[in-house]
């Protein structure tokens, strides 16, 4: 599949979020539903604050819709996309809130003890090649990093066994990208920029055969 960071990342953002890797509670977010009825619909805008929608946990329209292939999300407008006209009834399940503790970036270090525990994801290096001798196409392995931030060291573990599970279950099941393994999971690191209060590890994802 074509190369494109951006939904990769909107992508595993919304996967963590939806795994429930940290509470709602934690998170400080909230679980909506929207129902009705489409009528030759292309969009839909979902009835809260666009500005507050974190993840999309499930489209249905009869049957399950899948992300990515029958629908695409706009987290700042808060707009859903079909890739076919819509009609009948549906049920949109989502999260929504002011606040988030699951992101693609990394933590300022003047956050506060009560910002944590945390979550980021980001590209780390994406190494890429021609695909074959003479290729026209060229091949590549984008690297994530997750970082777990807490302040106990049973929290992360806990947090890194979850991610791993979920990571290990969905590794073929994403669209964006086909296919995704672990690399490497790092130690648990006291975070000195935090007054070695909080505590960090890195696990490391390779995505892998993705052309453009």
């Amino acid at each position: 599949m074509t190369l494109n960071l951006t939904n990769i990342k909107t992508e595993l953002i919304n996967f963590l979020r939806n795994a429930d890797v940290l509470t709602i509670i934690q998170r400080g977010v909230s679980t909506e539903t929207d129902t009705g009825t489409f009528s030759n619909a292309d969009t839909h805008t979902l009835a809260t604050n666009p500005t507050l929608v974190k993840n999309i946990r499930s489209v249905t329209r009869g049957t399950l819709l899948v992300y990515g292939q029958d629908y695409t999300v706009n987290f700042v407008t808060g707009v859903i996309s079909f890739t076919t006209t819509q009609n009948g009834s549906y049920t949109i399940i989502y999260d929504q809130g002011s606040t988030e503790s699951i992101h693609p970036d990394f933590p300022r270090d003047d956050l506060s003890i009560s910002s944590y525990p945390r979550i980021a994801a980001d590209f780390s290096g994406i190494p890429t090649d021609a695909f074959g001798i003479g290729g026209t196409e060229i091949i590549s392995s984008p690297r994530i990093a997750i970082v777990i931030y807490a302040d106990s060291v049973s929290e992360i573990d806990g947090y890194t066994q979850t991610i791993k599970d979920d990571m290990k279950t969905n590794s073929k099941l994403f669209y964006y990208f086909r296919y995704t393994k672990l690399t490497f999971i790092g130690p648990i690191i006291e975070s000195p920029d935090r007054s070695a209060e909080i505590m960090h590890r890195n696990m490391d994802y390779e995505i892998m055969f993705q052309t453009h």
